[in-house]
């Protein structure tokens, strides 16, 4: 039975992210990004950095309907910013090659 439970546990985390999987990053420049990898000797640039989406700049668009003192509809963009800055601490993920995964803030 308790075979059992490892593994239905094992089988609900297999996709998630391990915490010894991860490192710490200093962001050195935002929006070209830029990232130092705790204990790495050089930074790792745009080409090499993806980032989560939540963490990029968003447009969306958007329709707003107002009904009162008269109906009218107004449509428009509401931009997103990034939370992101220089000098925020980051956690990250190797990928294949010399590539990292952003996965958010420290």
């Amino acid at each position: 039975m308790l075979l059992d439970a490892i593994k239905l546990l094992q089988n609900k985390t297999k996709d998630r992210i391990d915490a010894r999987d991860t490192e710490r990053a200093t962001l050195l420049s935002w929006p070209a990004a830029k990232i130092e990898v705790d204990g790495d000797p050089y930074p790792y640039e745009t080409g090499s950095l993806v980032f989560a989406d939540y963490l990029q700049e968003r447009e969306i668009e958007v329709t707003f309907e107002v009904t009162e003192p008269e109906t009218s509809t107004m449509k428009g963009k509401l931009l997103i910013p990034s939370p992101l800055k220089a000098g925020d601490r980051l956690i990250v993920s190797r990928m294949t090659g010399q590539r990292y995964y952003v996965l958010g803030k420290e």
